[in-house]
């Protein structure tokens, strides 16, 4: 699992009924066929694209998180850390 600011990525896993895993699930462990897919996730509700439910998969689902969710979320620390009052999400609108 990998965190920072309140979000906690990980990999989730998608059941043959299309629901996925939670992030207590380590579908690395899971018996194989457990899972149709891997997705990249996060708690705070982000999921990425689904990705084999294979080991090239889950590494491909770890670079995704990184890459698309938790780098991009670097750009905008700096900024947002200079705010004195709670940050809302009017202030992101036109």
């Amino acid at each position: 699992m990998l965190r920072t600011d309140g979000h906690e990525g990980y990999v989730a896993g998608r059941y043959r009924n299309g629901t996925y895993s939670d992030s207590w699930t380590d579908v690395a462990r899971c018996a194989e066929q457990t899972f149709t897919a891997y997705a990249p996730a996060c708690k705070c509700g982000w999921r990425g694209p689904a990705q084999g439910a294979t080991d090239v998969g889950y590494a491909a689902c770890q670079r995704a998180l990184l890459r698309d969710h938790l780098k991009p979320l670097d750009v905008g620390r700096p900024i947002l850390g200079k705010i004195d009052r709670t940050i809302r999400v009017a202030d992101f609108l036109p």
